[in-house]
């Protein structure tokens, strides 16, 4: 009987509309851009997260994000963009490029985060990062010199700067949802957050409300 009317109990509280979501809003949770940016997610909603290795909060932010990409919704791919915002971080933005061209970047992508915002190693150069790529076992030196100087990493890296350019991010780390969005810590309040206004924004192109 007890177990019964929890069947029934549970049944009622699956009918009953879930609890007012937060009040996201245009122009202080999120920004919208008035000309969207191209998207490369084929015929799934995009979430593009632009990151750089040796941001702090980028780092922090990774725990937060791999958690919701192992339940994320099968219509969402995530895209990663390495920002190239300074000159400085335009190494990196390459590093990350050439990783994805040798299929290693599973290999290197945390590795580069831990050293780079963890450790805040000096890996600021060709001769530096392809030592990395060897030492981690994921690629000779020779064989990254060759991606880092190929016509696909350097079409990733303009492909990159447009986004950035187009999506006007002015920092890191920033999500832009459907190409349309604009997500960054500081209207969001934490990492948390961003990663629940991207999805309201997920909602709003499902729905097209």
């Amino acid at each position: 009987m007890l177990y019964r009317s929890l069947i029934a109990l549970m049944a009622f509280l699956a009918m009953v509309p879930a609890a007012v979501a937060a009040e996201w809003e245009e122009g202080t949770h999120y920004q919208t851009l008035s000309n969207p940016v191209e998207t490369r997610s084929g015929d799934q909603l995009e979430l593009a997260e632009v990151f750089w290795y040796g941001c702090p909060s980028c780092y922090r932010m990774q725990p937060v994000i791999e958690e919701w990409q192992q339940g994320k919704p099968e219509d969402v791919n995530l895209r990663h963009v390495p920002a190239s915002l300074r000159g400085d971080w335009e190494p990196h933005a390459k590093a990350f490029y050439a990783a994805r061209e040798l299929g290693v970047l599973d290999q290197v992508h945390s590795e580069l985060f831990d050293a780079l915002a963890g450790e805040r190693r000096d890996l600021s150069d060709l001769d530096a990062i392809a030592a990395f790529f060897e030492d981690q076992g994921a690629a000779d030196a020779e064989t990254v010199r060759d991606a880092w100087a190929s016509f696909a990493v350097d079409t990733a890296m303009r492909r990159g700067r447009q986004f950035q350019q187009g999506a006007k991010v002015s920092g890191t780390p920033t999500l832009v949802v459907e190409g349309k969005y604009v997500i960054s810590v500081r209207g969001a309040g934490n990492y948390e957050n961003m990663l629940a206004i991207a999805e309201h924004l997920l909602e709003k192109e499902r729905t097209g409300d």
